[in-house]
């Protein structure tokens, strides 16, 4: 049941915060100080339901609330999001049923006390036409928000969804399945397949000694043992692999993927050139250089039926560096190659030093692939403003950025895509 706050919780200036009552006199602010109800509830308490029609506004002071619609739809608000400043669920009948994700603090104040201290007028449109856009907005809400603060619960709760592109999922997975005592064999299959690779690192990490890093996929193949890998392979191909039948989820999974491997292939052949970096750790950071716009894809599966092209990329633009922090952070993958893709996911990163770093190459094949493949979803700014290729000195149309990489890239995908039967 919902309680009181004790009233020294009560302030006029927590109400200046609210959209509605930002306007309201000081005695005005004070008359709903007294009339209105602090509560708080502890967690999954349910503050409204669905159909409520009492004639009251809820405000949410402090915690996070889950609010969900008839349909399933939900939406995540934190006392610290733009979206508290409103009222929760403002339509009478409700749309929505609202829970406490954590220990809340909240005001109920009646639509009667707000009708009586603002201008008619306002008030009608406050309670009317306001609300009704925003309540609009709510339901085709920020998925880009809820998305996030689903995967950082799932996080959480070591339940985190990472889907793999079905056609390569299926594909590496009966490879696997067929070398299951070839450690060589399933690493080199592994690495066609950025979200299996990440899967296996995870488990070899699990297995490693405290402190320690399993360098490539073959040590970690070699870690967890071929039967494991195997284990693991089909996991991911039949209950964490799905074929989406959403047109703007399979180019969404198509791009993602070539993106991954082509930049992969590219640092490491950069890497072999310029004999600065391990090859090895050059490809799989190339490989996984976008498993936060990955994770992000892997839940857009809840909301493809709301969404644009647009929305997604934008959405992937916002949040993808760190998603793919939290990802790699929370599945304890080691420090250096959560650093160096977090690194190479900015254009203008610049170390300082002179030395290319392994973050340089993995931008500068970024570059090239974002070039070879016509890819207008995040461009590059001009080559001479990237400071990792003024240090790579690929920063000129001549350069070997501008040729040889570039038709390397194609004929690569094209290879792999041959290999795994993939068909353009």
């Amino acid at each position: 049941m919902n309680a009181p706050v004790h009233s020294e919780k009560k302030s006029v200036e927590e109400l200046r915060k609210f959209t509605p009552l930002s306007d309201l006199s000081y005695d005005q602010l004070l008359e709903v100080v007294e009339q209105a109800e602090w509560l708080k509830a502890k967690k999954r308490d349910q503050l409204m339901d669905l159909d409520d029609t009492e004639p009251c506004s809820l405000f949410l002071l402090k915690g996070n609330v889950l609010m969900e619609a008839a349909d399933g739809r939900q939406r995540v608000i934190k006392h610290t999001d733009a979206a508290a400043s409103s009222p929760l669920s403002r339509l009478r009948p409700s749309r929505y049923r609202v829970s406490a994700l954590t220990p809340v603090q909240y005001i109920k104040i009646s639509n009667a006390l707000l009708d009586e201290l603002t201008d008619p007028d306002d008030a009608s449109e406050m309670i009317s036409s306001h609300y009704l856009v925003e309540e609009t907005s709510e339901e085709n809400a920020d998925f880009a928000t809820q998305m996030v603060a689903h995967i950082y619960e799932d996080l959480q709760r070591h339940a985190l969804l990472l889907l793999s592109w079905h056609p390569v999922a299926l594909s590496v997975s009966r490879q696997i399945l067929e070398q299951a005592n070839n450690t060589s064999a399933i690493a080199r299959w592994a690495m066609l397949d950025p979200v299996f690779s990440l899967k296996l690192l995870k488990a070899a990490q699990f297995q490693h000694r405290p402190g320690g890093s399993v360098p490539n996929i073959e040590m970690a193949t070699l870690q967890v043992g071929p039967n494991k890998a195997s284990k693991l392979a089909f996991m991911n191909l039949f209950r964490e692999s799905r074929d989406p039948r959403a047109l703007i989820l399979q180019e969404a999974f198509r791009h993602a993927w070539e993106r991954s491997i082509c930049v992969a292939a590219v640092a490491r052949r950069l890497a072999e050139e310029l004999q600065t970096e391990d090859p090895d750790e050059a490809e799989l950071t190339g490989l996984l250089h976008n498993v936060g716009e990955m994770t992000i894809l892997s839940y857009a599966y809840n909301y493809y039926r709301e969404i644009s092209p647009q929305e997604l990329q934008n959405c992937t633009l916002m949040f993808s560096k760190e998603t793919g922090r939290m990802v790699l952070s929370h599945w304890d993958i080691f420090h250096s190659l959560a650093q160096h893709v977090s690194d190479s996911t900015e254009w203008l990163h610049d170390h300082g030093n002179d030395r290319p770093s392994l973050a340089d190459i993995i931008i500068a094949a970024r570059a090239c692939v974002q070039i070879s493949r016509k890819d207008k979803s995040n461009p590059p700014p001009p080559f001479p403003q990237i400071p990792a290729l003024r240090r790579l000195r690929l920063d000129t149309p001549n350069s070997i950025l501008a040729t040889e990489l570039r038709a390397f890239a194609d004929d690569y995908l094209l290879e792999v895509k041959q290999k795994l039967g993939i068909e353009d």
